[in-house]
């Protein structure tokens, strides 16, 4: 049994469900979590092979080697990379940051610092918007908090996969597929996930069906959008083209301190 880190938000239940029906989990077992945990579970040793994000393959190049052409990207607005902001921008001085994923919080740091000119303190938290946003000018979230955190009163929702693209004019990836050992042993692995993602290319009524059954804080035609739309699990020339810029544009950031607290 192959053990695979999979990211367990509603962003990957397409291809989850991709791989169900193509027959893509047969001698799985998948490991789901939040992005964070899934880079843990990869680095000790737990996962074979596992959908990390991209700034923990970055930072550890050297031991993990991509498994090329599919990931998590988006072109434009994503719906659920999101910071929710008491004030313009231009104006934030305190900004907290979801423990859960370390691309989304270089997202926000480097948005904020090379597009508004800010460069506020950046606290790391666990809690949710309705914890969070009172202490705080604005606060990241992804995932299904995201999807959530759009109806939180009073608060301006901006869209990070969109003000990236605008300002890059390229794509954003968020999570690419990795591998402790010689990617070429997990063809037969990245064969599945392309069968996968076709199923889902073809099948977003179904997976937005399926997405509400599950609860998802989102409207039909909003989950077709989101599916449709701005989750893409293909990474190919461009995208690689917009990570690299990403993390370059990370790379010239001035140093600076995180704290972490408990919301």
């Amino acid at each position: 049994m192959v053990r695979v880190g999979f990211i367990g938000y509603l962003n990957c239940l397409p291809l989850r469900l991709g791989l169900e029906a193509t027959g893509g989990l047969e001698g799985i077992e998948l490991v789901s979590g939040p992005p964070a945990r899934v880079n843990a579970a990869l680095h000790s040793g737990e996962l074979e092979i596992g959908l990390v994000s991209s700034m923990s393959w970055a930072q550890n190049r050297r031991r993990l080697q991509v498994v090329p052409g599919y990931g998590i990207a988006s072109h434009g607005p994503v719906m659920s990379v999101l910071l929710a902001a008491n004030r313009p921008l231009e104006e934030v001085r305190r900004v907290a940051l979801t423990s859960e994923s370390a691309t989304s919080q270089g997202l926000t740091k480097v948005l904020l610092e090379r597009i508004y000119g800010v460069r506020p303190e950046y606290d790391e938290v666990s809690g949710g918007p309705e914890q969070v946003l009172p202490e705080y000018d604005a606060a990241l979230f992804i995932g299904d908090t995201a999807l959530r955190a759009r109806g939180v009163p009073g608060a301006a929702i901006h869209d990070l996969g969109e003000l990236w693209s605008r300002y890059s004019g390229l794509p954003m990836v968020y999570a690419v597929w990795v591998s402790r050992r010689d990617p070429a042993e997990f063809g037969w692995f990245a064969d599945r996930v392309a069968r996968a993602v076709s199923w889902t290319e073809r099948n977003v009524k179904e997976a937005a069906a399926e997405a509400l059954r599950r609860g998802a804080p989102a409207t039909k035609d909003e989950l077709r959008e989101y599916y449709g739309r701005c989750i893409g699990y293909r990474v190919g020339a461009l995208q690689w083209r917009g990570l690299n810029r990403y993390l370059g544009e990370l790379g010239r950031l001035a140093p600076g301190t995180l704290r972490r607290v408990i919301a």
